[in-house]
């Protein structure tokens, strides 16, 4: 049985009917070439009201000329394939140019440093996993830092917030070992404002403001 898991990467069946499971049919086309040629979809947040034993929510961000057209489906779990985490980031390496590579094996060495695994979402995914030009000067790289119980948190933000400033941006999530996950951002300032800060968390199914001992300590819900 499917678990989702937010950012994961899931992969249909070619032969699904997409304009029966997707949000916009005007993307349906779109989607079933997308699906044909193997490429992977992301898993979303799941609604609470949706039996995810039947039906999974998941997406893509469409290619160029379509850029930053996201396309939302809700597809009988029988039409996924095969399913894998979240993609690493060092597979992203050789997929972008620049100042982007420089910055991606940068974090790459934070995140050794701090003993976190890092993952990647957004365009820089995108571009990585269709071999399509997504990033473009006004990009993002969004990182997902996944932490264990054996983390330094505190040594990873603070090696974090000495890229601010760096093109392109270092945007992205940090993932607790509780299963919630926050704009690494804000577990940055929650934590400069003695720990007593809130962050807004997410989980596979729920989103909800919490304190920042609650982020790290509350098991996913």
């Amino acid at each position: 049985m499917l678990v989702p898991q937010r950012h994961g990467l899931v992969w249909l069946d070619p032969g699904l009917d997409v304009s029966e499971f997707i949000a916009d049919p005007a993307h349906a086309a779109a989607a079933k070439e997308w699906i044909e040629r193997d490429l992977p979809l992301v898993l979303a947040r799941q609604p609470e009201q949706q039996d995810a034993g039947t039906h999974i929510t998941v997406g893509l961000t469409l290619p160029p000329p379509a850029t930053r057209t996201r396309v939302s489906l809700v597809v009988p779990s029988t039409a996924i394939l095969r399913q894998s985490g979240p993609l690493a980031l060092a597979q992203a390496h050789d997929a972008v140019d620049g100042r982007c590579k420089e910055l991606v094996q940068r974090v790459l060495d934070i995140c050794e440093d701090a003993n976190v695994a890092p993952c990647v979402y957004g365009s820089a995914l995108w571009q990585t996993v269709s071999n399509r030009t997504y990033m473009t000067d006004t990009s993002d790289l969004d990182v997902l830092f996944v932490c264990n119980e054996t983390s330094h948190t505190h040594r990873l933000l603070d090696a974090l917030e000495t890229c601010d400033g760096s093109k392109p941006r270092l945007d992205g999530e940090l993932v607790a070992p509780s299963g919630w996950a926050a704009a690494w951002r804000e577990v940055s300032a929650a934590g400069m404002a003695g720990g007593m800060g809130t962050v807004l968390a997410k989980s596979t199914y729920d989103v909800r403001l919490l304190r920042l001992e609650e982020f790290f300590g509350q098991k996913d819900a």
